[in-house]
């Protein structure tokens, strides 16, 4: 098949699996916090993010030797991936025992990771063995054949995998809802992911095994001293990388849980788990993507590359644009329907006085800001510029972490959100644009920066009256929702089609489309 074939085949099967997450892992969530008490979600949640701070010792190698996939997968080059995997399997197996060392170095030091870790133990819960088992979670990825999922995934055939998953989490979900039911157990909980992430693996393994079964025949080849010097090289790069998306993404549940305590994190991780199941969605459209970039771009075909950044980019406007503006309007509503009123955020009291934060608003604007910038990250990783602008990364964690120690006791939970946004506008989307647009591309960067501010004016409109016609319209409950939405989905979208219907990257994408669909029917 083509780029075009699989990168949408990818897309699809992506989409179907994300869909299918986001359904189950809120009706997971809403039974969590109908039978479990908040201070549970906020120490989920707490957990996790000091695993994805561990998870810093992966330093990026998987994006850099996936992109060294790229050309001998495109040339049937067998011995040589036998070689890459094989170093692939060996990184990955010291990873996972590196995180599992440090983690457990790191249970004494929990109780200064929580304000009121007390807390525990009035809910009868034993905060080590907790970690333990998100410990065991986060370094069986690495165990239990992480690496060959990656490998079917720089083939350009990330669908086939893609059933399997529906099955896996499917089962994981159904277990985990009856263990809360019936037993309301929140160890047995967790433990009951772990077994289904190694099951998980374990399948993908099988899949991939099936389908290149060259990857299992040994091989004494090594890569070279100077090879592996690059690989290094590249990672060390990427590990900055990786810290400035670790402190953005994990951080904040660490700042919210030392500065204000386990419930208003547990409070927060309800509008977390919505932006990440929606970013989640959205994202597998640039994973669907990536392989398939870097392919192209090792042909050398910069006009191809230069119309590709361009139609992706608009892409990723109008896609980001409708859901952050569902999100600034939506959001509060949701929550109360779901997960109940006593879980929505729009004050917080400081100093004895009630201060307006509009959480939902905030995480809007956050999550089309994050978008735009996962938008260029995409494009350097399927290049692969891992080294240029390494440092850019430090001003992204300095930002974040600066605004947001400031902004907590002044906003509450809005204030992590706050750090977020500034972080990415003065680092991701200011330097990156000038080493891909400009440097790689060769096209003029004012160009880029005018567009894109056109860009951002239209969607700032489409919020703008989004929110003042749902505002007109007094209704409540999953109707009031359900009506709000198709408002914010209409106006959005009218809007992008008036402004974007004559530009040639709108046109390439419907023509594009339409030959996908086309193609897909005759097969």
């Amino acid at each position: 098949m083509t780029r075009a074939q699989n990168s949408f085949f990818n897309f699809i099967s992506s989409v179907g699996a994300s869909i299918l997450m986001i359904v189950l892992n809120f009706i997971t969530r809403a039974v969590f916090i109908r039978v479990l008490d908040v201070s549970y979600q906020g120490l989920e949640g707490l957990f996790s993010s000091i695993l994805s701070v561990l998870s810093l010792t992966e330093l990026g190698f998987g994006s850099a030797i996936t992109f060294k996939l790229y050309r001998p997968i495109e040339e049937d080059d067998r011995p040589r991936l036998r070689v890459l995997m094989k170093l692939y399997r060996q990184v990955y197996f010291v990873i996972g025992c590196v995180i599992a060392a440090l983690g457990l170095a790191l249970i004494p030091f929990l109780p200064k990771l929580v304000k009121n870790y007390g807390r525990l133990a009035e809910l009868h819960l034993n905060g080590g063995l907790i970690f333990l088992i998100y410990l065991a979670n986060s370094v069986s990825s690495y165990w239990f054949f992480a690496y060959k999922n990656a490998f079917v995934g720089a083939t350009q055939k990330s669908y086939v995998l893609t059933v399997s998953g529906y099955l896996v989490s499917l089962a994981n979900s159904v277990t985990q809802i009856c263990v809360l039911v019936f037993t309301r157990d929140f160890v047995l909980y967790i433990a009951i992911q772990v077994i289904f992430t190694i099951l998980r693996n374990i399948l993908y393994a099988v899949i991939c095994d099936r389908r290149h079964p060259y990857l299992k025949e040994k091989t004494t080849e090594r890569v070279s001293r100077e090879e592996l010097r690059g690989f290094f090289s590249d990672c060390s790069a990427l590990l900055l990388y990786r810290i400035a998306n670790v402190a953005l993404d994990g951080s904040d549940n660490i700042v919210l849980s030392t500065m204000l305590g386990l419930e208003s994190n547990g409070l927060y991780y309800s509008y977390l788990t919505v932006k990440t199941s929606i970013r989640t969605l959205l994202n597998s459209f640039f994973n669907s993507l990536q392989a398939s970039l870097g392919s192209l771009y090792t042909t050398g075909n910069l006009d191809w590359s230069r119309l590709m950044f361009r139609v992706v980019n608009l892409a990723t406007v109008c896609l980001y644009g409708v859901f952050s503006i569902g999100i600034a309007v939506l959001l509060d509503d949701f929550v109360a329907i779901v997960w109940g009123p006593d879980m929505v955020v729009t004050s917080w009291t400081v100093a004895g006085r009630t201060v307006a934060t509009p959480l939902a608003l905030f995480i809007g604007i956050e999550f089309y800001v994050t978008g735009r910038a996962y938008f260029l990250s995409t494009f350097r990783t399927a290049m692969g510029l891992f080294r240029q602008m390494r440092f850019r990364p430090v001003i992204n964690v300095t930002v974040n972490l600066a605004v947001s120690v400031l902004m907590v006791p002044r906003m509450g939970i809005a204030g992590c959100v706050v750090g977020t946004i500034a972080a990415y506008l003065s680092s991701n989307l200011l330097f990156d644009p000038p080493l891909i647009y400009k440097k790689v591309l060769g096209l003029p960067l004012r160009r880029y920066f005018l567009t894109n501010l056109a860009y951002d004016a239209v969607t700032a409109g489409a919020l703008a009256a989004s929110w003042w016609l749902c505002s007109l319209i007094a209704l409540g409950g999953w109707l009031g929702f359900l009506v709000h939405g198709c408002v914010c989905v209409g106006v959005t979208g009218g809007i992008f089609l008036l402004c974007y219907c004559r530009t040639e990257e709108l046109r390439y994408i419907l023509q594009a489309g339409k030959q996908l669909l086309r193609r897909s029917g005759r097969k």
